[in-house]
């Protein structure tokens, strides 16, 4: 097992500096088609070289990421969006704005029935109950995402017919 963790390490390794040995051009055609797409523009130039620098880093991250997913060690993969200019510090600092008050909670505990069995787990995009990620940009309302995701969810599974919902119907 060791031996065959050693093995994806060292081709995982050999890929990165493959695609690190790809030219400036590359990386400098991808930064602009970066700024382009998702509309972005800094203040300074030496902000640009900051955010540049970060978004580097971002996308190599990536990169190794979907690597090691192609070796079957991660489940999923990952793209640039508009967030790839950012340190995960400034992305949880400006997109998580759930406040949860301090308020004391009754502690339940959900114990299941013993005459039920359940799965380990389940894969509920198999099943055809997901529909595809969605954007929430800066809007705060993620528990509109939540809920309109479950109902879609719960819907498809009783009809047979899978609908995305209106999150903004929710949060007006």
């Amino acid at each position: 097992m060791k031996y065959i963790l050693c093995l994806h390490i060292i081709l995982v390794l050999l890929i990165i500096i493959a695609f690190s040995s790809s030219t400036l051009s590359s990386l400098e055609e991808s930064w602009t088609l970066f700024k382009r797409i998702y509309n972005k523009q800094y203040n300074s130039i030496d902000d640009e070289q900051a955010r540049r620098s970060i978004w580097e880093k971002n996308v190599e991250m990536i990169q190794r990421h979907n690597l090691e997913a192609d070796l079957g060690i991660h489940t999923y993969t990952m793209k640039v969006n508009q967030f790839a200019d950012l340190t995960f510090e400034e992305f949880v600092k400006k997109m998580n704005t759930l406040k949860i008050n301090d308020q004391k909670r009754e502690n339940k505990k959900f114990s299941i029935p013993s005459n039920i069995v359940l799965p380990s787990s389940v894969d509920w995009r198999t099943k055809g109950y997901v529909t595809p990620v969605k954007n929430q940009g800066h809007c705060g309302s993620c528990w509109a995402f939540s809920t309109t995701g479950s109902l879609e969810g719960q819907h498809a599974k009783i009809s047979r017919n899978l609908v995305s919902l209106s999150e903004q119907q929710l949060v007006d």
